[in-house]
């Protein structure tokens, strides 16, 4: 698989999922988000370091992102404070995309 079919795979679904959280879903959606966005969140990281070979900012991100959607030891928070961190996350994820993408 090439890097950019690699990227479509894990980080396309992170950013859709992201983006509808503000709709009403059963909880169930809610856990299989934390699972995408850690397992995106930990595909960024993986890349960032084979490339780097060192911590950056990036990386310290998406570390933060996957500790936080983890679906092992959940954060929980009310769903007026989940908004705008899901849109947050979702700008940085469009924003790493995009850097990947056109690497």
């Amino acid at each position: 698989m090439t890097k950019n079919s690699l990227t479509l795979v894990y980080i396309v679904p992170a950013i859709l999922l992201l983006l509808v959280t503000f709709i009403n879903f059963p909880y169930g959606f809610y856990t299989f988000l934390r699972l995408v966005v850690s397992i995106s969140s930990g595909f960024i990281i993986y890349l960032n370091y084979k490339e780097e070979k060192k911590i950056t900012v990036n990386i310290i991100i998406f570390t933060i992102i996957c500790l936080l959607f983890n679906p092992i030891i959940p954060v929980h928070l009310t769903k007026s404070q989940w908004v705008p961190i899901d849109i947050i996350t979702s700008i940085i994820f469009i924003y790493s995309y995009f850097k990947i993408k056109n690497a």
